[in-house]
């Protein structure tokens, strides 16, 4: 009996030793209790909306090659719709420092490195407004421009940068942007705009490589940094990834292919 007891008092202080041997980090998890209710239903109602952000450009993708006119008209409707439902999530039912919990992984060197500039990461309504009142991005041919070269410069006037081809000839440096480039405008000349849709999704996170960020800023001036991020931030691209702005890209296309435009006919 006395043995079973000095065996119980034995096992009893090998578990206090153990419960008090420092352990290793797990990996971090979030509760019911670390997030707000509000930002988890704000993130399981952002997942719906960019759902049909992808659904959208699914659309447009397959109108393009023969209904245009339709997907810029579906385009222009749904992407109004699309992100006033955004903007309603995020300047109304979910607090500024919970925005982070929201952004996708594949988002989040993005959106880490527009902190610096302390630029909010979601649009305010008067800034979608105004977004929507934009005409869809265009270019001006000249002698000389191929499909790829006009490319850069309509995804440069989606960011909001008016280029005569100087920043697009300096963005062409980078080996690996231009080969994004030349591999979309082939996708585009061919009307292949499902392939399109990848091939500008990796032009564009070429772009925003800090690099080539820096190469546009040389040209266009010290606020470029803010002038692009604002471009993407209205998009909604550090929530919804980059499925609108190709979405808006394509459907840019369509409307200078339709209209007669060289490079994109």
């Amino acid at each position: 009996m006395a043995a079973s007891r000095r065996s119980v008092i034995k096992g009893a202080g090998l578990l206090a030793a153990v419960a008090a041997m420092p352990r290793p980090l797990g990996a971090q998890t979030f509760t019911a209790t670390s997030i707000s209710q509000a930002a988890q239903q704000a993130r399981r109602d952002v997942g719906a909306l960019a759902r049909r952000a992808d659904n959208l450009l699914r659309q447009t993708v397959a109108d393009g090659a023969e209904r245009g006119g339709l997907a810029v008209r579906r385009f222009r409707t749904e992407q109004a719709n699309l992100m006033r439902d955004l903007a309603a999530i995020f300047n109304g039912r979910v607090s500024e420092d919970d925005f982070l919990l929201i952004v996708p992984t594949r988002e989040l060197d993005l959106v880490l490195t527009m902190q610096p500039l302390v630029i909010r990461i979601a649009p305010r309504p008067q800034e979608i407004e105004e977004f929507l009142r934009a005409p869809l991005p265009t270019v001006d041919p000249k002698r000389g421009d191929e499909t790829e070269d006009l490319l850069l410069i309509l995804v440069l006037a989606a960011l909001g940068f008016k280029d005569d081809g100087s920043i697009a000839a300096s963005l062409r440096d980078d080996t690996t942007l231009a080969s994004a480039a030349k591999a979309t405008g082939v996708a585009v000349k061919g009307k292949n705009y499902g392939l399109a849709t990848f091939e500008i999704e990796r032009l564009m996170r070429l772009i925003v490589l800090p690099r080539n960020i820096t190469a546009i800023a040389d040209h266009a001036g010290p606020e470029a940094r803010r002038t692009l991020y604002r471009s993407l931030v209205a998009a909604f691209v550090p929530f919804v990834g980059w499925t609108l702005f190709v979405a808006q890209v394509l459907a840019a296309i369509y409307a200078l292919r339709d209209g007669g435009t060289a490079g994109f006919r």
